[in-house]
């Protein structure tokens, strides 16, 4: 039996590595909408330019109006606290606890805003670009008025967090969640081999660029 289901996860784990072929072409030039995956340590988020997923976004007045988004998720307590330490750390990591969506308005290059960071550059679709922006704008939290809602200031200046859907825990991390966030734009990852934050940035450079 041991035999029989080696070879079968193998299958089902490679299987997912391949792109979604509607959503993510094999011709190059079918795929003109630049996405960023950007490492800082142990999170990596997701970056895009916001024309081409602000027509799906929740409106509020803290959302920036800037040329590029980038969307992070993590643990409420640990995530917005820029001085957590051990305890929060692993708080989040044994108990399921509430989520937050980081949004991050950026008006230069993503390369050089996050100057220290190690980011991946990746070419989808525009279809794909759609469903990247129909799940980062499912997973903002709303309230009773269907309003989405404030949670803190952010890490950046121009960011903010806000309450998110989904309950944080291992290994349900912030680096699966960009890789679920990538996956919805056809790109072939495997969101099951995307714990840490190097999983993510190594899968994405199969097919991307690496900037200095």
């Amino acid at each position: 039996m041991i035999r029989l289901l080696i070879p079968i996860s193998l299958i089902f784990i490679t299987g997912c590595l391949g792109p979604v072929k509607d959503l993510y072409p094999e011709d190059p030039e079918e795929r003109p909408v630049p996405v960023y995956l950007v490492g800082h340590g142990w999170h990596v988020g997701i970056a895009i330019e916001k024309i081409y997923i602000e027509h799906l976004l929740p409106e509020h007045p803290d959302i920036p109006q800037t040329t590029f988004l980038k969307f992070g998720w993590g643990d409420g307590r640990y995530y917005t606290d820029s001085e957590a330490g051990f305890w929060l750390m692993m708080r989040a990591a044994v108990l399921p606890t509430r989520s937050v969506i980081h949004v991050v308005g950026i008006d230069m290059s993503v390369d050089r805003y996050f100057h220290a960071s190690r980011i991946v550059r990746v070419k989808v679709s525009e279809q794909g670009a759609e469903k990247l922006g129909e799940f980062v704008a499912d997973r903002f939290r709303r309230d009773s008025d269907g309003d989405v809602i404030f949670s803190a200031d952010g890490l950046y200046s121009n960011s903010s967090f806000y309450e998110a859907n989904g309950r944080y825990y291992l290994p349900k991390t912030s680096n699966t969640w960009t890789a679920r966030a990538l996956r919805q734009t056809g790109f072939p990852i495997t969101t099951t081999y995307s714990l840490t934050s190097g999983n993510v940035i190594q899968q994405a450079r199969k097919e991307g660029e690496l900037i200095d």
